[in-house]
């Protein structure tokens, strides 16, 4: 489990020093999803789940082309032995069948009202507006140009995962 993990962190630490010399300038990337799809499989790959299903379930609120591009870039990726599947969410009911809930930019209220409205245990939030401090457990932000994360520890440890301590060093840690 070690080695997969520390696999997913070296390709993710890639991006960030790729990002800190400037060839991935957050702010010229045309498809800010596709590098979203490989950070939340490293969030996927790095925090240890309990009671996942028959599949591993990622659900994407508000966007059919960030829909479109996870299932690209996340086709035949696993989650230990789970397949990982991405699947559209309507409402919060949909969110409590997923254990990765994705909410690209989109009306912050609507992303709030189904973060309190579904059953947050085992389940995290990954939004593209910094919405750590309303519940979501990571956010992307840009800072200098570069695409980061915060990730709220306290949120993450309220839902019941355990987040590797290699993934809290590579994030901005917000409590």
């Amino acid at each position: 489990m070690e080695i997969r993990w520390q696999k997913g962190l070296r390709l993710m630490v890639v991006f960030l020093m790729l990002q800190s010399i400037g060839i991935l300038n957050a702010s010229a990337q045309s498809n800010f999803y596709k590098l979203h799809s490989l950070f939340i499989y490293n969030f996927v790959k790095n925090i240890q789940w309990q009671n996942v299903g028959d599949k591993f379930l990622v659900g994407v609120y508000g966007s059919d082309n960030a829909m479109k591009v996870l299932k690209e870039n996340l086709a035949g990726k696993k989650s230990g032995s789970k397949d990982i599947e991405i699947v559209k969410i309507k409402s919060s009911a949909d969110v409590n069948n997923c254990q990765v809930v994705y909410a690209p930019k989109s009306n912050k209220s609507k992303i709030m009202d189904l973060i309190e409205s579904s059953n947050q245990s085992g389940k995290l939030f990954v939004t593209e507006d910094d919405l750590t401090s309303d519940g979501a457990s990571i956010s992307f932000v840009i800072q200098s140009s570069k695409l980061k994360f915060k990730i709220n520890k306290n949120n993450i440890d309220a839902s019941g995962l355990k987040v590797s301590g290699a993934l809290l060093s590579l994030g901005i840690v917000v409590n």
